[in-house]
């Protein structure tokens, strides 16, 4: 079958291929952005606004509970309840000094910030920090008037109550936006008059700072009206606020999203008062019709591009990439003399410098593969002949051992015999475990040995399990611990040797112990040491700690126990595992 033309030549596929790898990335960009990225923008707006609302209602919390607590203060002060108590204008003027000592020392640092005013129910007794505000003189107020009419009618446990209905501006032109209002009781629990604490503007002109919100709103739920704590000037009911139009009632805390803008709402702790925090998409807005046409533009450029990169790279290495092909022909034919000239372009140079270098390292790995061979061939030929010495050495034990029986040399056949079984079960390496009976078994040769040499003088005790009789383990593991034992502890000591070795269960796990009776290990010899490569002294115990480690994991292992001049006791641990039920298996 013919291929079409269009993907004949290299300057048609990597025109293609410089198309696809431009407009796949960008269209795919560019419709995850649109389809997600208004999504994503409000996502984030929404969780940036609630964090910046909550650090706002925090600030705004604590101001109204530093207010709220001067007005207990001051509706708890024993000289204002005695002056409200006695409602007489006459005996506030006697007190006067007093009074105003001890209201101006709880508004201390806030007199600039805030006004607190007393007035008594018949409003015959009126106090302020600043001048008395003409709303809370309840002579001249009726019920529907009245400041204090809702907290008047409040239950008993309701002692105080927070609003924006009493906004007004003093006559030094400063606004009051939030008026605390507190019930002044006696000892009775009777109503002696109110304490209002008026907060203004400027005590939360910096509330807002530093939280990226278009508008701060303080909505007051019970009346329905709103003030902004960014814009002064703008306060009233919902209508001056557009933005409020997406919100639902009752309020709750959550994230209003509309047209060009997201409220965030949270209320104010121990208040009818909620924050509202609205931030202004439009802008974000613009940004991604903006990068709409951005994608349009690079798509236009990346076209023209494509086609002008494709055409020049056509060129460039069409040359060099096939004087390359022609040097790996040559290559593969056998020819390894064969070197590429390096072109100017830094980019096929760098490949035409790793073909030589790849042919140079073949030529060399080929010589160094012959080498290897050679060398391999010559350690099997010493191998072979290193396996004839130990079967030498057990064939001329078979000779004495024939002579041995032959003159009757009683103690000749038997160290003969037994020292041919150690031979034979060192040199056979079919195996890398055995069990423990036959463990126990070239013990016991290897003791009878030793019980020639020495005589009566070495007492010794096997015990093995039988239950654990067929566990196979490691080779070679109890009979270098019982000649070191021999060799290290019982041979310099004077007197009777006792030798004893057991292997039983414990529980989950194999407990085999080498125990003497000779002169220990020295006082300044640290045990940790022996089962490290360097402690040349002790490559057997070495040898075992090591195989048993890889066998068997980190639950395996050696123990050493000594005493100078009393003995040592050396334990190898073994897992059980697989091997117990492996061995109920069998059994």
């Amino acid at each position: 079958m013919s291929r079409s033309p269009i993907f004949t030549s290299l300057f048609s596929r990597l025109m293609f291929f410089f198309l696809v790898v431009m407009l796949i990335p960008v269209s795919v960009l560019g419709f995850s952005y649109l389809t997600t990225g208004r999504r994503a923008i409000i996502n984030y707006l929404s969780g940036q606004s609630e964090t910046n609302l909550e650090r706002a209602a925090v600030r705004l919390t604590q101001l109204i509970e530093g207010y709220r607590h001067k007005a207990y203060s001051i509706s708890t002060n024993e000289d204002i309840i005695t002056v409200l108590e006695n409602d007489e204008p006459q005996s506030m003027q006697q007190g006067m000094t007093r009074i105003y000592e001890q209201l101006f020392s709880i508004m201390k640092g806030d007199t600039y910030l805030a006004t607190a005013s007393i007035v008594s129910t018949t409003g015959r007794v009126r106090l302020s920090t600043h001048l008395f505000p003409d709303q809370y003189d309840l002579r001249y107020q009726g019920n529907d008037t009245n400041p204090f009419f809702d907290l008047s009618r409040a239950g008993v446990d309701t002692a105080s109550t927070i609003t924006m209905r009493n906004r007004y501006v003093t006559q030094n032109n400063v606004f009051v936006f939030l008026n605390i209002l507190r019930k002044v009781r006696n000892n009775s629990g009777d109503v002696l008059g109110y304490v209002a604490v008026d907060i203004f503007q400027d005590s939360i002109s910096a509330l807002p700072r530093g939280l990226g919100f278009s508008d701060l709103l303080l909505i007051d739920t019970e009346n329905y009206a709103a003030y902004s704590l960014i814009h002064m000037d703008m306060h009233g009911d919902f209508s001056h606020f557009p933005e409020l139009g997406s919100i639902t009632f009752p309020l709750k805390s959550g994230n209003f999203v509309s047209e060009g803008s997201i409220v965030s709402l949270i209320p104010i702790a121990n208040t009818q008062l909620f924050l509202a925090g609205v931030t202004d998409t439009t802008m974000y807005q613009r940004n991604i019709d903006g990068y709409v046409v951005m994608i349009l533009f690079v798509l236009a450029i990346g076209t023209i591009l494509a086609g002008v990169l494709a055409y020049f790279f056509s060129r460039s290495i069409a040359r060099p990439i096939d004087s390359l092909a022609r040097s790996m022909h040559k290559v593969e034919t056998g020819n390894l003399e064969t070197r590429v000239t390096e072109s100017d372009i830094w980019e096929i140079s760098q490949l035409q410098r790793s073909f030589n270098t790849m042919v140079r390292q073949i030529t060399t790995l080929m010589d160094l593969t012959r080498e290897e061979e050679a060398k391999l061939q010559e350690a099997e030929r010493k191998a072979l002949e290193a396996q004839l010495n130990p079967h030498f050495l057990y064939n001329t034990l078979n000779t004495v051992k024939a002579i041995a029986k032959l003159h009757h040399e009683e103690d000749i056949l038997l160290i003969t015999t037994k020292l041919g079984k150690l031979l034979r079960n060192a040199i056979d390496n079919r195996d890398a475990e055995t069990s423990l009976q036959e463990s126990f078994a070239l013990v016991d040769s290897y003791l009878t040995i030793q019980k020639i040499r020495f005589g009566a003088k070495l007492n010794t005790v096997v015990e093995l399990d039988g239950s654990i009789a067929t566990i196979k383990t490691p080779k070679l593991i109890i009979q270098p611990l019982v000649e070191n034992a021999l060799i290290h502890g019982l041979e310099p000591k004077v007197g009777n040797w006792r030798l004893t070795i057991r292997a039983y269960r414990d529980l989950s796990d194999i407990v085999i112990t080498v125990a003497d009776n000779g002169i220990g290990f020295p006082d300044h010899q640290q045990y940790d040491t022996l089962f490290e490569p360097e402690s040349h002294n002790h490559v057997g115990l070495y040898n075992i700690h090591r195989r048993l480690k890889l066998r068997y994991g980190d639950g395996a292992g050696l123990v050493i126990d000594s005493a100078k001049d009393e003995g040592t006791m050396v334990t190898i641990r073994i897992p059980l595992g697989d091997e117990s039920s492996s061995t109920k298996e069998t059994e």
